[in-house]
């Protein structure tokens, strides 16, 4: 009996040891303890359940599987190991294990806070979200700070923020480390367009909890939100983070992918998407942004492959099948046609993608030479899209009136001496479809030019400057109100801004064509800055946009007559320019350099002040990303394939023709 107490005692005394040695990170010292004791005690459950925590301090989760499911066939009802081994197929990635393990912990203990909120993450990363939820439920319900919780996501679901809000901090002042309630209440402020308040909230919150991998998720998510370099470089780092603590999370990868795009890591951003598309195949949008990197790059075989994996997931998918389309050297095939003619008559398909499979078909039959049917579908196509915009010409014209009037010689001549001095910028203006692409690949090809691409900082200038003073004085009438040095200081964040697109050439592309509005500014922050602007006829410019589908703005291309009003104006807003700013603004007409390549590129190349190189000959030998419509075509040499494309359609473009009369005449 004494010797039998004795080897307890014994026992005890050695597994507090090997416990002890654990804590210490000692493993070696901590395994030979346990291996003593195993040796005598083979079946004792507590030391075959250390044996597999050391395993699992040490990231070797498919060592620690063989004492953890020992120590459980000796005590099935044993918690702890169940939690072990949960998180040791957790690591493995074997997330249905996973799950089976923190369900036998609930059998055991039902109110295991802990374990419900693990197999809530379990069950939410294999994309259960209905059965996740109903687990986090559970987890709050077992605890009366979480019950508080629920009371106040019961308020947000009901619409009442304000009582909601009232929860959260009444949580927060008894608990001001409840990184749960102070990410809860980031949220509700960002619902309310308290953005930065709410990523001061969860900046806090991953300070608090460094490996809380949700607030890091809506960190990145907010910053997302706000658009600007900074942001972009933030959010790329908190998706970095979330997907370091939460590596099975599909979502938090393609959010990572999607940062790294952005900011012009193709490379980068292609593995995260493959990387998201690995966890998770049905995701069509991946599918479809994966593919836009590998056009952008240049594999055009994998960038099809991309988009038809999208429609693989989803036949719905009209944004997909555009993509397509707008590669412009894709051609449907005859199934293809009738599936797209089937999808546009079905009522549970969105309208957004209607409007995409009627761009396709008008492409589609444009390719056939099928030309009235083309134009009826794109026509259909725009229609939709029209009635859905709230684009107004009358202010885009008010405001081209109030540029004329502002930015006269005298006033231009006032500034002279302000602005940075930089003269690294090239930006090429114009219309969309004009061939500013072309320009940019050809400028690209020179050693000390590299493109970057359509860059929204000078318009993003022209806006804060609108909103920047008590009485919102209106741009550009605010500029006024500046001094000589905020000019400079403009200048300057431009050329700060845009750093991180750079790789540290001469000069640097920005082809922003609505940037033809805002010529004046730039003269004045950035007067050493080359202007191009990119010309075409203006029938082929016109009918080109009316058949492109833009991923966002251009809304004034949905409309023949509305195109044509904006082609008009933007010609009378250039006139200005070029009488104010004379020379300041030098003009490449598309079908001249087509006909004169060498001659335009030349005399293009002089003006920007850089010696002729060869290369700019051969343009489309340039590897580089390209991320408009074009991307395909700059990629071939000059040909005049798309001159005078309207023409197929001229029966049909009679009003068009007549609102562009006096430009016609005059071009």
């Amino acid at each position: 009996m004494k010797e039998e107490s004795d080897n307890q005692v014994s026992l005890e005394t050695a597994y507090r040891n090997a416990a002890d040695l654990l804590k210490k990170n000692e493993f070696n010292l901590a395994e030979q303890q346990l291996s003593e004791i195993l040796k005598k005690f083979p079946d004792d459950p507590n030391a075959l359940r250390l044996s597999g925590v050391s395993s699992l301090e040490q990231e070797k989760p498919e060592v620690a599987l063989i004492p953890l499911q020992k120590a459980i066939r000796v005590a099935p009802e044993f918690l702890q190991a169940h939690e072990n081994l949960a998180q040791a197929w957790t690591q493995l990635g074997d997330l249905k294990k996973a799950e089976t393990c923190f369900k036998k912990c609930l059998e055991i203990d039902p109110s295991n806070f802990t374990n419900w909120k693990s197999l809530g993450d379990v069950l939410s990363d294999q994309r259960k979200d209905e059965e996740a939820d109903k687990a986090y439920k559970n987890a709050i319900s077992t605890d009366k700070k979480y019950l508080d919780l629920q009371k106040a996501m019961s308020q947000v679901q009901k619409g009442n923020l304000g009582e909601a809000e009232r929860i959260y901090r009444e949580i927060l002042s008894d608990d001001p480390n409840n990184v749960d309630a102070l990410r809860l209440l980031a949220l509700l402020a960002s619902r309310t367009g308290a953005v930065d308040q709410a990523i001061n909230m969860l900046e806090n919150c991953t300070k608090i909890a460094p490996d809380y991998a949700l607030a890091w998720e809506n960190l990145a998510k907010m910053y997302r939100q706000k658009d600007d370099p900074d942001s972009l470089q933030k959010a790329a780092f908190c998706f970095s983070k979330a997907t370091e603590l939460r590596p099975d999370w599909a979502e938090g990868w393609a959010g990572l992918g999607t940062m790294q795009t952005r900011s012009s890591q193709h490379n980068e951003g292609i593995e995260s998407y493959k990387k998201s598309i690995e966890l998770k195949a049905n995701q069509p949008r991946v599918h479809l942004s994966l593919g836009h990197v590998y056009k952008t790059t240049g594999n055009q075989e994998e960038c099809i492959n991309s988009y038809n994996e999208a429609i693989s997931f989803d036949n719905n998918f009209g944004e997909a099948y555009w993509s397509l389309a707008n590669l412009k050297t894709y051609k449907f095939s005859g199934d293809e046609i009738l599936n797209m003619e089937k999808r546009v008559e079905l009522t549970e398909v969105p309208e957004r993608e209607k409007v995409h499979f009627l761009f396709s078909l008008g492409k589609a039959f444009e390719d056939m030479g099928s030309y009235d049917e083309s134009f009826e579908y794109y026509k259909r196509g725009n229609d939709l899209n029209r009635g859905r915009t709230t684009y107004d010409p009358k202010a885009i014209e008010a405001l081209s009136e109030r540029l004329k009037l502002f930015f006269t010689e005298d006033r231009l001549n006032k500034y002279k001496g302000s602005g940075d001095n930089s003269n690294s910028p090239i930006f090429i203006v114009g219309l969309p479809r004009s061939g500013s692409t072309l320009i940019e690949q050809i400028l690209a090809s020179h050693s000390k030019i590299e493109g970057t691409m359509e860059l929204p900082n000078i318009m993003n200038i022209a806006r804060k400057l609108g909103n920047s003073t008590k009485d919102r004085t209106a741009y550009p009438e605010v500029i006024d109100t500046l001094q000589g040095i905020d000019l400079t200081d403009l200048g300057k964040s431009f050329i700060n801004e845009t750093q991180f697109l750079r790789t540290g050439k001469q000069h640097f592309i920005d082809k922003m064509p609505n940037n033809f509005s805002h010529i004046g500014l730039i003269k004045l922050i950035l007067p050493n800055a080359k202007i191009i602007d990119a010309r075409r006829n203006p029938m082929d410019t016109c009918f080109s946009c009316f058949k492109q589908l833009f991923a966002r703005g251009q809304a004034f291309t949905y409309d023949l007559s509305e195109i044509a009003r904006y082609y008009v104006n933007y010609v009378n807003l250039m006139d200005h320019w070029d009488k104010v700013l004379p020379g300041y603004v030098y003009r490449v007409q598309h079908e001249d350099l087509l006909n004169n390549q060498e001659r335009v590129t030349r005399d293009l190349i002089d003006f920007c002040e850089v010696d002729f190189e060869s290369s700019t000959l051969e343009f489309y030998k340039t590897k580089r990303a390209v991320k408009t419509a074009s991307s395909e075509q700059v990629r071939e040499p000059i040909n005049t394939k798309g001159l005078n494309q309207w023409k197929n359609y001229e029966i049909h473009l009679k009003d068009l023709k007549f609102h562009l009369e006096s430009i016609i005449a005059t071009s």
